[in-house]
């Protein structure tokens, strides 16, 4: 079991001289009188096993050579007198430094991918009042699960309004996550998002922010570079947002967009060259009152979508790559190529579609089917050769295309529900492996080869979420446990080949609630 300490002041500057991380200088705040809208109302009776302590006031004596970093937090210039009140500005706040006992098999790197797994009241062991189901604490567990010998190895204890909010890094040597605001037993203000280095021991907090949807905005997330580097993340300046890039070293802290419109949504290519992102510019020049085009209004709603740009990470230049509006996260399918899904930002849409550029000229192609059609869980083959989909005709199927639109394959076998299907292509691209999606799961995992040919099926219904690992070795996905014939309502872990056949429970051991996060750790030979 993992225990977090308090981390002292000495033991804090033979951390940090060592570390080698700078001082983050506090974020200017606009003149303007903020009102803080976002301020989550912090639960005192919320309790966790991770109580990350007040962080000390560092001197400069605790760093070495502290670096000041620009800004979060754009001023207004003299030129203008904003009608609207500023909204509180998220900055860096790298503090909260608490010490963890990391397992010693994970603290050189991980040498195979593991699959990350987190337990909802794995120790609570039921409760006190037999006649309610809350248990005494609420505390998840992080486990990482060796497929080949079944290994649990325990992370980290997380409140369980955590769920499944944790991001690791490609290589597995770190993990970001989200707390929920909340005030600890000793008037400690936690949450926002965390930054846990298993080579340090140490965890600490990068930005104090109450949620990942920067303006209420959804499907937002922070996302690491392929190298493992570098965070990018949206976040709220004073009227819109930016996305900015965080240095896992803590050594940098940029807004890298930084424009007077919503810039969302970002994503690193394959490379690590460039990052995509969705932005309004094109129609909202600013949100900044009384700035020349600003859209601002007292009353004025965020924006649901916007036009794909791509900024290149190493000059800085920015390129808007075609007029579509797009209304949901972009998903790179190539060094070269971005595709998406339109028509999803309404959830009783009746129509969507899924498309694919070329960053570098530009061109866009619809490669979904008909119009008037709703097309739902687009996966893409390595490489964008290749894209599988349920498109909900009558009677609904699941359809394999090529990127150019043409149809490769196509079957009505499995009527999956309205946004309930999921699918995952192997690292080579020979195998597609698709099931159901939010505990919707009613069917058993399905298995096809590259030109739908079907291979297998699981005998025993409830699949979800299919994942091949980095190495192409396994298949995991979630099913239901079954006992005595029937199922018990709670979705475990499952290890296959990669054909689908052979599957076994990984966590039928664990006591709590389940919840998988996904793969953790490269191939051998990356």
């Amino acid at each position: 079991m993992i225990r977090l300490g308090i981390l002292t002041l000495a033991g804090c500057a033979l951390i940090l001289t060592g570390c080698n991380f700078a001082v983050q200088s506090p974020t200017v705040t606009p003149t303007a009188t903020p009102t803080a809208t976002l301020t989550a109302t912090p639960s005192a009776t919320a309790t966790a096993t991770l109580t990350p302590t007040p962080a000390a006031t560092h001197t400069a004596t605790l760093r070495p050579s502290p670096t000041p970093r620009p800004s979060a937090t754009p001023l207004p210039t003299a030129t203008f007198t904003p009608t609207a009140t500023p909204y509180p500005a998220a900055g860096l706040a790298y503090d909260q430094w608490t010490p963890v006992d990391i397992p010693q098999e994970l603290r050189g790197g991980l040498d195979r991918p593991y699959f990350a797994v987190v337990s909802l009241n794995e120790r609570t062991g039921g409760t006190s009042n037999p006649n309610t189901p809350v248990p005494d604490t609420e505390v998840e567990t992080l486990f990482l699960l060796n497929p080949s010998s079944g290994e649990l190895i325990e992370v980290l204890d997380l409140p369980v309004t955590t769920d499944d909010r944790i991001y690791w890094s490609p290589d597995g040597s770190r993990l970001v996550y989200f707390m929920e605001p909340t005030l600890l037993a000793d008037n400690t203000r936690a949450g926002g998002l965390y930054l846990l280095d298993l080579s340090l021991g140490i965890s600490l907090r990068l930005v104090n922010i109450p949620s990942l949807a920067p303006r209420g905005i959804p499907n937002h997330q922070p996302v690491w570079s392929p190298d493992g580097t570098r965070l990018a993340l949206a976040l709220p300046t004073a009227y819109d947002v930016d996305i900015f890039a965080i240095s896992a070293d803590g050594s940098s802290f940029e807004n890298i967009t930084r424009h007077g419109a919503y810039d969302l949504w970002p994503a690193w290519s394959p490379d690590g060259r460039m990052l995509a992102f969705v932005s309004d510019r094109l129609q909202c020049p600013s949100w900044v009152p009384d700035e020349p085009g600003s859209c601002s209004a007292l009353d004025a709603a965020p924006p649901t979508g916007g036009n794909l740009f791509v900024l290149d990470v190493e000059t800085g230049s920015v390129q808007q790559v075609s007029d579509m509006t797009i209304d949901g996260p972009p998903v790179w399918v190539s060094n070269l190529q971005v595709a998406f899904t339109t028509g999803l930002s309404d959830p009783f849409a009746a129509e969507s579609a899924i498309w694919i550029t070329n960053v570098r000229a530009g061109t866009v192609r619809r490669v979904s089917g008909a119009a008037g059609v709703l097309n739902l869980g687009a996966a893409w083959a390595p490489g964008g050769q290749q894209v599988i989909y349920h498109e909900m005709t009558d009677p609904p199927s699941v359809v394999l295309r090529d990127a150019n639109g043409g149809l490769i394959g196509s079957t009505d076998r499995f009527l999956f529900p309205r946004f309930g299907f999921s699918a995952a292509w192997s690292p080579g691209g020979e195998w597609v492996a698709f099931g159901g999606r939010n505990g919707q799961c009613p069917y058993g995992l399905v298995v096809a080869r590259s030109n739908l040919d079907i291979v297998s099926t699981a005998s025993t219904p409830g699949a979800c979420d299919p994942r091949y690992s980095p190495d192409g070795l396994w298949l995991a996905y979630a099913g239901f446990q079954t006992r005595a014939g029937a199922a018990d309502g709670r979705l475990d872990l499952f290890i296959a080949n990669p054909s689908g056949y052979n599957s076994h429970n990984l966590t039928s051991r664990l006591k709590g609630e389940v919840r998988l996060l996904g793969w953790v750790g490269k191939a051998a030979s990356d």
